[in-house]
């Protein structure tokens, strides 16, 4: 490659990777600064406590909803706790000393939860079918604003589509989440 691909390259690392990249005029080459202090991790740039901080974190929410979250974290922890253990980080294994209690995620049976994140994270609406205290079958179509998780329910923040301000739905109540645009299906 040409010098100025090179230095662009490490410019991009610098810059938009926060590489901690140095000139050494000893030796002649560009390298990654070691500094006994502030260890970065190979990859992800973290200090070990970063990496560990953001380990307990995941274990946190995996204990919060594991069906819901869990596996958008799981392909992160096997690295982090591998990059931890090559790092000779010494509070390695502290996870199994600390226990979290969290509200855990209701029982929900066979509840998908993609629609309703996909719409939370896009603004964009969903029909959700919600089990009525008559029996029947409620259906409301709107935009989901924000999921809260309470120590005894989760609850929804729904903007109906007829409605200015947001209802509370508990998500417990959730029979059926569904785009709004596709068909509608009937759980009982």
């Amino acid at each position: 490659v040409s010098r100025a691909t090179v230095n662009r390259d490490l410019q991009f690392l610098r810059d938009h990777m926060h590489a901690p990249i140095v000139w050494d005029a000893y030796g002649g080459v560009y390298r990654l600064e070691t500094n006994n202090s502030k260890r970065s991790l190979p990859g992800l740039w973290l200090t070990p406590q970063q990496a560990y901080a953001f380990l307990t974190l995941q274990n946190m929410v995996e204990k919060i909803a594991p069906n819901l979250l869990g596996p958008f974290l799981s392909p992160m922890r096997g690295l982090l706790k591998e990059m931890l253990g090559r790092a000779n980080f010494e509070l390695y294994g502290l996870d199994k000393k600390i226990d979290i209690n969290m509200p855990s995620m209701p029982d929900l049976g066979d509840l998908d939860f993609n629609n309703l994140l996909d719409a939370l994270l896009h603004d964009q609406p969903i029909r959700l079918t919600l089990h009525a205290s008559q029996g029947k079958n409620e259906n409301l179509v709107g935009v989901p604003e924000k999921l809260r998780i309470a120590p005894n329910q989760w609850v929804i923040d729904f903007r109906p589509a007829d409605q200015d301000a947001p209802i509370q739905i508990d998500v417990a109540r959730i029979r059926d989440v569904a785009m709004a645009t596709e068909e509608r299906t009937d759980h009982d």
